[in-house]
């Protein structure tokens, strides 16, 4: 799948000399480097990685969690809660 991405002029032309030093297409070498940069990037953010999923459903248990059961409905709010959600949330 072709797509169009902007880089600055800059970084252009440093893929463009790497390219011709090492013979490697820009193509190929844009490629490695954004594999290689998202791999790396340790940045913190709202999504949950790969390792953070399992890890949430590895507690999740489809029968649900009694001692959230229990402790459903024992404050009042206008609010409605979920216990399901509430355990799922608490895991991030």
């Amino acid at each position: 799948m072709a797509t169009t991405i902007r880089i600055n002029e800059e970084v252009k032309q440093l893929l463009k000399l790497r390219s011709a030093e090492t013979g490697i297409t820009q193509f190929d070498l844009a490629n490695r480097y954004i594999l290689k940069g998202l791999k790396e990037d340790d940045t913190p953010s709202n999504m949950m990685s790969i390792s953070d999923i399992e890890a949430m459903l590895s507690f999740d248990k489809p029968e649900g969690d009694k001692n959230l059961e229990k402790l459903d409905g024992v404050l009042h709010s206008d609010v409605p809660t979920n216990s399901v959600e509430l355990k799922k949330n608490s895991y991030r």
